[in-house]
Parts: C-alpha cells; structure tokens; sequence
C-alpha cells in the first residue's frame, strides 16, 4: 500500500491579522509620538520665556544706560570738566556747518 504523504500548510497571515498588528503598532507610535511632542512644546515654551525674561532685563538695563549717557553728555558737565583742567572756550575756533536743505 502506498503512504500517503500530508504536506504541512503554511501559515499565511490573514489580512486581519495584519491590520491589528499594523494598527497596534500605528496606535503606539502615534502615542509615544506625541508624548515626545507634548515635552518637547513644553521644553521649548519655558526656554522661550526664559529668553523673553532675559531680553527684558536687557532692554530694562539698557534704558538705564541710555539715561546715564545722557547725562554724562551734557553741554554743562563737559563745561564743567574742560574748566577743571584749565581748558577755555575760544570762540575763534567755532565753526557752523549749514545744512543743504537750509
């Protein structure tokens, strides 16, 4: 009598089988996706008041300087420095420049 010989099947992956795993796998990249994202917005949120706080105190400094050189260039005070060290005024030398449009 001759055998009879079975042949294994091989297993084939059904499309359902497919598209649950595709979309598991979907599904957990989309949330550590996002988990990433969401930090990262977070991260980047305090970095920027940071430098806002930052340019803030530079602007508040740099307003303060303004008003130290405007006083350190007024007319009296460099006056007041030239006599100190023996310097006069000599109108001789005094020249006015016209505009063009004048």
């Amino acid at each position: 009598m001759a055998k009879i010989v079975r042949r294994k099947k091989k297993k084939r992956f059904k499309l359902m089988t497919f598209s649950f795993v595709f979309l598991m796998f979907s599904a957990t990249l989309y949330l550590a996706s996002s988990l990433f994202l969401r930090t990262y917005n977070n991260a980047l949120s305090s970095r920027k008041q940071e430098i806002e706080s930052k340019i803030a105190v530079l602007e508040v400094e740099n307003s303060a300087v303004k008003v130290e050189i405007q006083q350190l260039i007024t007319k009296d005070r460099v006056d007041n420095i030239a006599d100190e060290n023996g310097l006069r005024l000599n109108q001789n030398n005094i020249v006015a420049i016209a505009s063009v449009g004048e």
